[in-house]
């Protein structure tokens, strides 16, 4: 477990150094009225461009900021509404009212600017198509008094598309409650689209009426697989999506953009990174000759779906988010039938003992590998002491789900504090909001030697033993696998069908 899993877990570290995503406040807005509205037309004359015309409602000047210099220098040309050229200062573009409008046009060469970073966290092309954080292509307007709902409207000629994790009527997507730069990844040009339906969050908890629409998982597949290939990615996700489903009785979000980046590489599924502010998205490296026994074996899949089932935890939280995906993941995937429980517990008790250390430091203070594995004890604990206090009626996933249905989502910004609050509404404890007080604010140890020992669970040269007899073996067995009396449906993996 130290060789290629730590390897992708540290790989995973270095994306959340990355700007994350800022969720602010939304403010009130008259119903169905946008603050701006962006018309986007995209082309694909000598590598795909992105033509924008921008209309604010605004009194004052307006700045249109671009995401970098890297992108400002591939806006081709920009224009006020009476079509006079501008020039930018530094990565932005002063536009003046008139009559209460502000009108701006821009054109930028969106291909050779995925070109030029060729980065899966930011930009990058494959054939035709492009994955680009949507702050790549659509400057950010600043200098309204809120922040700005924008409707933006996409017109692609044949041949070319347009998605994100946006709310979309009809043509229109609209961004609302966070700025562009933090609105997740959009994909545009030439790629594979298909809408999967999934059920909505909470749906399918006991004595919910009947939902009245579906949620949507919004897959694209960038150029660099073949269509059998395609294929079996479409289906690995469907049947990873229901794994998610079946534990959060009910999907992670209503609505999510899965954007798929075929790369050279010998592992069947490489890096992901997941970006929530203006709806849940994730970006997934896969390898270009895919090979569907293989994905079923990898975790990076389900631990972003987890990400995309919680609020952004900020306050130095990172642990508690990464915790919960690195805990939660083996769970999945056990209880969908894809591996044992005693392959779960191997697995923590192999890789949980490289985060007791953040117990000495404080979870507050937790870093690198303390954050996914301290944050996982961190869960194991928790869980323990919900079924405890509950005598096995509720454990960590009606923690987790009862955050998500009370409308924390993915797109939500809170603290800590905030979320042991909400977790222990859901379950009618107050075991996690005392973890909280014992391993986040103050800095008490964990014995790792004796949760294994009270929990009954030890490795005998390379296998797993259960003692039955153990003082908390009775929450043990319902951990990985769930309560006797309330087990899951498995998902047929492809062979098995």
């Amino acid at each position: 477990m130290l060789g290629c899993r730590m390897f992708r877990r540290l790989a995973a570290l270095l994306a959340l150094l990355l700007p994350l995503p800022i969720v602010l406040p939304a403010y009130a807005q008259p119903a169905g009225v946008p603050d701006c509205t962006a018309n986007v037309d995209l082309a694909a004359d000598g590598g795909l461009k992105v033509g924008v015309v921008y209309r604010c409602r605004s009194d004052a000047p307006i700045t249109f900021s671009a995401a970098s210099e890297t992108a400002a220098t591939h806006v081709m040309a920009f224009y006020d509404g009476a079509g006079r050229p501008l020039q930018r200062s530094s990565t932005f573009w002063r536009v003046q009212p008139v009559n209460g409008m502000v009108e701006a046009r821009y054109r930028l060469d969106l291909m050779a600017y995925a070109k030029d970073l060729n980065s899966p966290t930011e930009a990058i092309a494959r054939g035709g198509g492009v994955l680009s954080l949507l702050e790549g292509w659509l400057l950010e307007p600043r200098g309204l008094q809120h922040l700005p709902v924008i409707d933006i409207h996409v017109k692609a000629p044949s041949g070319l598309q347009f998605t994100s994790g946006l709310v979309r009527t009809g043509d229109t997507w609209r961004l609302q409650g966070t700025p562009v730069r933090f609105a997740g990844y959009s994909v545009l040009g030439k790629f594979a689209l298909q809408d999967i339906a999934v059920p909505m969050p909470g749906s399918l908890r006991a004595g919910q009426a009947p939902q009245e629409r579906d949620g949507v998982l919004r897959l694209a597949v960038l150029d660099g697989v073949s269509e059998q290939g395609r294929a079996d990615l479409a289906d690995w996700v469907r049947r990873t999506a229901e794994a998610e489903w079946n534990y959060w009785r009910g999907f992670t979000a209503d609505r999510l953009m899965l954007g798929i980046v075929p790369r050279v590489m010998p592992r069947s599924v490489g890096f992901g990174r997941t970006v929530s502010g203006g709806g849940a998205t994730i970006m997934l490296e896969v390898g270009e000759h895919v090979d569907k026994r293989r994905l079923y074996d990898q975790w990076t899949l389900v631990h972003e779906l987890i990400h995309t089932g919680m609020p952004y935890v900020d306050n130095r939280g990172t642990w508690l988010m990464e915790g919960a995906a690195t805990y939660v993941e083996p769970i999945i995937r056990a209880r969908a039938g894809w591996k044992t429980e005693a392959e779960a517990w191997k697995e923590w008790i192999d890789d949980m003992p490289r985060g007791a250390s953040a117990f000495d430091v404080g979870l507050r203070s937790a870093s690198g590998q303390q954050n996914y594995w301290g944050g996982a004890i961190f869960m194991l604990l928790a869980d323990v002491g919900i079924r405890r206090a509950t005598g096995g009626a509720k454990g960590l996933e009606d923690c987790l789900g009862g955050v998500l249905w009370s409308g924390l989502d993915a797109t939500s910004r809170i603290s800590v504090r905030e979320f042991a609050t909400a977790c222990d509404r859901a379950t009618g404890s107050d075991v996690v909001s005392e973890l909280v007080q014992r391993h986040y604010a103050r800095r008490e140890p964990i014995d790792l030697t004796a949760l294994w020992k009270r929990l009954g669970v030890a490795e005998v040269n390379g296998s797993i033993v259960f003692d039955d007899k153990a003082p908390d073996a009775e929450w043990r067995r319902m951990i990985v696998m769930g309560p006797a009396d309330r087990p899951l449906p498995r998902v047929k993996l492809p062979w098995q069908s």
